[in-house]
């Protein structure tokens, strides 16, 4: 049985200054911490360990099940008819190195509860839990197992699914404000092609796939730094070359290169349009477009997505933010699934207890104040 490490001082301050509904929290918490849900190698299964205690903490609710396959599920909790949706992964990332604490035991350390997901985000699962036990009104849930796996199949499944959702919250640490906007992730990998011969041959210059490779990195760096881009407080565009393969030896012209690469466009940015643009750098220093191809690899749409009109949906989610009565916070660099939803044309924005600072670190933990705030919060959503 799961239980919740404190000191007597500690559980004293708790039980005096803090609420009912706080109490009640830290102790789903505790319970949610235990189960090991570790992203790899994700070992959750449909029936049982956390799929079952979620289902046992929504008594009245109705469950479905949306299965990706290789344990990427989304488990859907209804309770009556209503068009907002909230959204929670239950998956956390493996455990970090150097942690002081037992990473599946709660922790209270004065004003902190510590444990593997309290931050990121089983905290905000909690606070639901506690929420949907003291309202009786309608209510939509989807729990997913991988969004740390990067695929993020079982909301993409969910999606392709006919539902009537028309907004949604996602849980992510933001410190209990609403968040509006934040980048997208596109990865993609490029390949040139070159000569072989020997390397001293004066064609090695403009012969070598390596060589390519380098003057399409260094144009393509230039244009992202003259892009000059910014969003509210966001500033450019982050890029990143990864890895780069090719060439046999030093004194043979390289016949290949490969360049997997990748960056995070602002808000309001198409990646799409991004790629065409390297494409086209890449055909300036080939001279030929069967020298080269552009793949793109992982896509995660920016928040909102561009398939949406940009000012209509940063309207409409200010409007969802407004009714909730959450206060609105900045865009964000970090990535989330509320993207995907963005995407299917629902209204989202990304609220949750926690900072994403402690998200993914050894004694990762969440600010006691921020999930009796957000307990509360889903509260009078809920009722209101």
């Amino acid at each position: 049985m799961a239980g919740i490490h404190k000191t007597t001082d500690e559980y004293e301050i708790m039980t005096d200054t803090r609420s009912k509904e706080l109490t009640e929290v830290l102790e789903k918490l505790s319970q949610l911490v235990a189960f090991d849900t570790q992203n790899p190698p994700r070992n959750i299964n449909a029936e049982g360990g956390i799929i079952g205690y979620l289902k046992e903490q929504l008594p009245g609710f109705e469950f479905k099940l949306y299965d990706a396959g290789n344990a990427c599920m989304g488990l859907l909790a209804t309770r009556g008819k209503t068009d907002r949706l909230f959204n929670f992964h239950i998956d956390t990332v493996p455990i970090a190195p150097n942690w002081t604490r037992e990473p599946h035991q709660l922790t209270i350390e004065s004003d902190k509860a510590y444990g593997l997901g309290a931050c990121d985000i089983k905290g905000a699962s909690a606070c639901m839990l506690v929420a949907a036990q003291h309202t009786s009104e309608p209510l939509a849930l989807l729990f997913s197992t991988d969004e740390e796996h990067g695929s993020s199949a079982a909301v993409k499944y969910f999606l392709t699914e006919n539902h009537d959702y028309k907004e949604v919250l996602v849980s992510e640490p933001t410190e209990a404000k609403a968040v509006l906007a934040h980048r997208g992730i596109q990865s993609a990998n490029i390949q040139f092609t070159g000569v072989s011969g020997h390397g001293s041959a004066e064609r090695a210059i403009q012969d070598n796939a390596i060589h390519k490779a380098s003057k399409w990195l260094a144009k393509t760096l230039d244009w992202i730094v003259d892009l000059d881009a910014s969003f509210q407080n966001l500033k450019s565009v982050p890029f990143n070359a990864g890895k780069i393969e090719g060439g046999i030896k030093a004194n043979m012209i390289a016949a290949d290169c490969s360049l997997s690469f990748g960056f995070r466009p602002l808000p309001g940015m198409n990646s799409s349009h991004m790629l065409e643009s390297m494409a086209e750098i890449a055909l300036s220093v080939t001279k030929d477009e069967q020298l080269f191809s552009l793949t793109p690899a992982f896509f995660g749409p920016t928040l909102p997505a561009a398939s949406q009109d940009f000012a209509r949906a940063i309207t409409r989610a200010e409007q969802l933010a407004e009714d909730c009565a959450i206060e609105v916070g900045d865009a964000v660099s970090f990535w989330t699934e509320a993207s995907l939803f963005s995407d299917a044309d629902m209204t989202a924005l990304v609220y949750g207890p926690g900072n994403i600072e402690q998200a993914h670190t050894p004694d990762e933990w969440v600010a006691l104040e921020q999930l009796d705030s957000v307990v509360q919060k889903y509260i009078n959503i809920i009722t209101q």
